[in-house]
């Protein structure tokens, strides 16, 4: 069976995965590239276009990252996190 992959926004210049931003930066979620699951999830979460998010941890050797968004801070795995694609801010 094929996973249906929802993205949110076309324009991806200058985007990079939520993984690639150091502790204490901040990014602006613009695209998810995953199933549709996956992003029902995220946006339960609050993780939806043109949400600020800061990174308070990114793990070592591929852990989890920690985020804040909006006054709650998130812990989402390595593979997923890299499936969400940020503008630096």
């Amino acid at each position: 069976m094929m996973e249906k992959r929802i993205e949110y926004n076309e324009n991806c210049n200058n985007l990079i995965p939520l993984t690639c931003l150091k502790k204490g930066n901040k990014g602006k979620v613009i695209k998810i590239d995953a199933c549709g699951f996956a992003v029902q999830r995220l946006n339960e979460m609050g993780l939806v276009p043109e949400t600020e998010v800061k990174v308070l941890r990114n793990g070592i050797l591929s852990g989890p990252v920690e985020i804040k968004v909006r006054n709650s801070h998130l812990v989402i795995g390595h593979g997923l996190a890299s499936k969400i694609y940020v503008k630096a801010v």
